[in-house]
């Protein structure tokens, strides 16, 4: 799946030497669900892809999308849980 042609971006990726598009990272549930908007938004908005393509493409973004949303709904969970430890840890008795 490639969502663009990188011969007819005229955007182009903006790269200020940290690597990635933008320098941005991608690291987390949230970083994907971040990136796959931007390309979400992308497919929906370009008009030289054919609608049954640009439809199948969102289809497979919004598929991906949607289990990054349950992922950092999940690390936000464990995050919360581990805090509660460490606290708990951190205030036992001797």
């Amino acid at each position: 799946m490639t969502p663009r042609n990188p011969g007819n971006d005229t955007r182009g990726p903006a790269r200020n030497g940290q690597g990635g598009p933008r320098g941005d990272a991608v690291l987390t549930a949230a970083d994907v669900r971040r990136v796959l908007t931007e390309e979400i938004e992308y497919v929906r908005t370009n008009p030289d892809l054919d609608p049954l393509r640009r439809g199948g493409l969102i289809a497979q973004l919004a598929s991906v999308a949607l289990r990054a949303i349950e992922l950092s709904t999940l690390e936000a969970r464990v995050e919360a849980v581990d805090a509660v430890l460490r606290l708990r840890k951190h205030h036992q008795p001797s």
